[in-house]
């Protein structure tokens, strides 16, 4: 599959309300070099933005950049990292696990398009509370938050995220020393509140150890990219150069499926004539 469209569990805000149609762009050897060659050094959440704005076409009738990925909820960022994984690699994916019971090593899979996905909320991005503090008014965390919030220190990242988040209080941009002196309860409220309204994608499955029987959850990075392989991509540039002549630029200019295709007919080829791959 070179080309998807989607809808966003949440959507993109905008002047004419909350755009939910994705597109993505056909996935060339370009493109994948350029997801290879990506730094590796840079938080989850950066490394997912910066793929995102590599390989999305558009939202709506939008174009899209750097800006409007940061503007994308978590949610529909890890949703669409778990799409272009299945674009790349297929809706299977394994999984291998450390038994938190008995340690035994053992593998699970699960189809990434039957993970469960949970829409937004009436009203999404935004949403109202009332506080000890005051009416708040309150947004779902962005990618471009939770791109800052990685940069922080486990403490100072949730005062920073709730800083994000709330708007206003009583109609006021809220100091910062107003949140640090919200109460538990109002900050149990905010979560809640933020949570009914917010896109979730499941990020746990539950599964047994075949071993002890040990029933046990296991997380789900949906920032991880599968499907990419920096060397098998220059294996491929290598053998259709060497038996089309082809140059790199056309080589990497195809879409994946059509290199594949090629590769498959030289394999016939060598089958045919009892060569050695």
């Amino acid at each position: 599959m070179d080309v998807m469209e989607t809808i966003l569990p949440g959507g993109l805000p905008t002047r004419r309300g909350v755009e939910r149609r994705v597109r993505f762009k056909q996935l060339t050897g370009h493109t994948e070099l350029a997801l290879i060659e990506l730094d590796k050094n840079l938080s989850r959440p950066s490394y997912a933005s910066s793929v995102l704005t590599l390989t999305l076409d558009s939202i709506g009738d939008q174009a899209v950049d750097r800006e409007c990925v940061m503007s994308l909820c978590v949610a529909d960022c890890q949703f669409l990292m778990l799409r272009l994984s299945a674009m790349l690699a297929g809706e299977q994916q394994w999984l291998k696990v450390t038994c938190s019971h008995c340690d035994a090593f053992f593998d699970v899979d699960f189809r990434r398009n039957e993970l469960p996905v949970k829409e937004a909320g009436q009203g999404f991005p935004y949403t109202t509370l009332s506080l000890e503090a005051g009416e708040a008014e309150l947004r779902v965390p962005t990618a471009a938050d939770q791109c800052e919030v990685a940069k922080l220190h486990e403490h100072e990242a949730m005062w920073h995220m709730l800083r994000c988040s709330i708007q206003r209080i009583d109609h006021t941009l809220p100091a910062l020393p107003l949140i640090r002196n919200l109460s538990g309860v109002d900050i149990a409220a905010i979560d809640q509140a933020l949570d009914a309204v917010s896109p979730a994608v499941c990020n746990e499955l539950l599964v047994v150890c075949p071993e002890c029987d040990g029933e046990q959850s296991t997380r789900l990075d949906h920032y991880k990219l599968s499907g990419l392989d920096g060397n098998a991509i220059y294996d491929d540039i290598h053998t259709l150069a060497m038996y089309y002549h082809w140059s790199e630029t056309a080589i990497l200019d195809m879409t994946r499926a059509r290199r594949y295709k090629y590769l498959e007919l030289i394999d016939r080829s060598r089958a045919m004539h009892g060569q050695v791959a």
